[in-house]
């Protein structure tokens, strides 16, 4: 599979989440992630639009940049995701960590504030 990705004119990176966020996908997310920051991108929107499943390693692709987006004055933002995500996001507690947005405008524009 390959995950749809590209950056917008405010230098945010937009990736696009496949329907289902598993671990058959969630190396290859990863490798886009470093791939954008080896780069000099640190501001990274994930759109969860389509995304219907996530499990664990999922998630984990997620999370696992945080520090280092951070460090770099960026951070990732979720765009768009479904009530089954959501829910996962609040068990888990991601969402107090990642800030979720209703739309993908939303969070890009979010990195302006």
């Amino acid at each position: 599979m390959t995950i749809a990705h590209h950056n917008t004119q405010k230098g945010v990176i937009i990736i696009l989440a496949p329907q289902r966020l598993t671990v058959q996908v969630s190396q290859e997310l990863k490798d886009v992630i470093k791939e954008y920051m080896g780069n000099g991108h640190f501001k990274i929107v994930i759109n969860l639009s389509s995304t219907r499943f996530m499990d664990s390693s999922g998630l984990g692709a997620i999370v696992s940049f945080i520090e280092k987006l951070r460090d770099n004055k960026g951070d990732i933002r979720l765009a768009s995701p479904q009530k089954y995500i959501r829910e996962i996001l609040e068990l888990t507690h991601i969402n107090q960590v990642i800030q979720s947005f209703d739309s993908e405008s939303e969070a890009v524009d979010s990195f302006d504030k």
